[in-house]
């Protein structure tokens, strides 16, 4: 769901999805800042390998499952 953050007040651009009473996650996406470094795909890649903690035998295994799945 889109919302607009103004002075700490978050506010949906569609209150229509809102229900009267909830709870839930926000995540919050800060605008590029001018002069930050970009990660190039491959470097997106393997930090996301890392963090994931993906080994050969790990990559190994959901390539497997993957070509399983697509039979």
């Amino acid at each position: 769901m889109e919302v607009e953050i103004d002075h700490g007040k978050v506010v949906s651009k569609d209150s229509s999805k809102l229900p009267e009473k909830a709870s839930g996650l926000l995540t919050i996406f800060l605008p590029e800042q001018s002069g930050a470094s970009k990660l190039t795909p491959m470097e997106a890649l393997e930090a996301l390998q890392k963090h994931l903690q993906v080994d050969a035998n790990k990559s190994a295994k959901w390539m497997a499952a993957v070509r399983e799945g697509r039979r």
